[in-house]
């Protein structure tokens, strides 16, 4: 174990998308007597010039952890910034030292400048506790690089249990994670029980706890979009989903003849869509889903408020105003 006060400084470059991962991440290495992580949410302080002290921080830093996912790779913004400053520096150590850590948070293709290097995947979760010390290895490589004189500063154990994480946060790494499989057939569950839902309940003669559960679903398939802000990229899910929102604004307003017949069969179509695409990855599509789950959140509270009683006449205006919006944003992402 470490005989000294002295620390490795790890820099954790990161998209912020990709919080949730990362901040669990820091955790692990703050709970390290050896390791002093570098994470913006946790060492910058109100009124701190933010550009300058994660300047700062990377230059002084003995090691840094890329955390790289899909979204990441392709979104311009401050991570390849970041990532342009790290390559610099360590254009300036040797051959031997291990500087940076690409660490994959999903199964994505690595920036070119940083092919070169070994990454290790820090999925899927169940495999993280190894993945973990895997990556203490290469940390403990570059602390004795810088403290020759010093003893291990770990130990390498054959199994690790993870440390235990609440429910909530679970639940918000699982919502908020991405790539393919697994989290993204959660993620899109709700919407297909949605469109699924209210199919059945127009196109058959259903009673309340199928309106109320529409209502629920609409609700859970918004908390979904609202957190992981994509959604199916298929034209069909998209043609499909603009006119259920056509419909419903026509229905709100004129009342055309089988208007809720048409809604049935297009939702039937949203969702099978959504179920033939559901381990495709999903378009990053920010404005149009936070608008999707808006007229989500206030349909799902309309059809709820429903089955208890008849509901206030403001919920029309509010939905024809979400769908417009919501209609507006998806042509445009075509």
């Amino acid at each position: 174990m470490l005989t000294t006060d002295r620390k490795l400084r790890v820099f954790l470059c990161h998209s912020s998308q990709d919080k949730p991962i990362v901040r669990d991440l820091y955790q692990r290495l703050n709970a390290e007597d050896w390791i002093d992580p570098w994470l913006d949410e946790e060492k910058l302080l109100p009124g701190q010039d933010w550009d300058m002290e994660i300047e700062k921080a990377v230059e002084s830093s003995e090691a840094v952890i890329v955390c790289i996912s899909g979204e990441s790779v392709t979104k311009e913004g401050y991570v390849q910034k970041e990532i342009r400053k790290v390559l610099d520096i360590a254009l300036e150590k040797s051959e031997e030292t291990i500087f940076i850590i690409p660490l994959r948070l999903d199964d994505c293709e690595l920036p070119r400048r940083l092919r070169s290097l070994h990454y290790v995947d820090y999925f899927p979760s169940e495999k993280r506790g190894q993945v973990y010390q895997r990556l203490l290895q290469s940390l403990n490589v570059r602390f004795r690089q810088l403290n020759p004189q010093q003893e291990d500063a770990q130990e390498i154990k054959e199994e690790v249990k993870p440390p235990k994480i609440g429910i909530y946060s679970r639940l918000v790494e699982l919502a908020s994670a991405k790539g393919s499989g697994t989290v993204d057939t959660v993620g899109t569950l709700p919407l297909i029980l949605f469109f699924a839902l209210a199919a059945l309940f127009v196109l058959t003669d259903s009673d309340s706890t199928i309106q109320l559960m529409v209502g629920v679903f609409a609700i859970l398939a918004g908390i979904f979009l609202v957190i992981r802000k994509q959604m199916p990229s298929v034209i069909i899910f998209k043609a499909s989903t603009i006119l259920f929102l056509v419909i419903h604004i026509f229905n709100y307003t004129i009342e055309i003849p089988y208007g809720e017949t048409l809604a049935g069969i297009v939702a039937l179509i949203a969702c099978g869509s959504a179920i033939a695409t559901v381990r495709l990855p999903k378009k990053p599509v920010f404005y149009s889903s936070v608008s999707m789950a808006v007229f989500l959140f206030i349909l799902g509270v309309k059809e709820i408020v429903n089955v208890i009683g008849p509901y206030p006449d403001f919920f029309y205006p509010l939905l024809v105003i979400a769908s417009v919006i919501t209609i507006v944003l998806m042509i445009m992402d075509l």
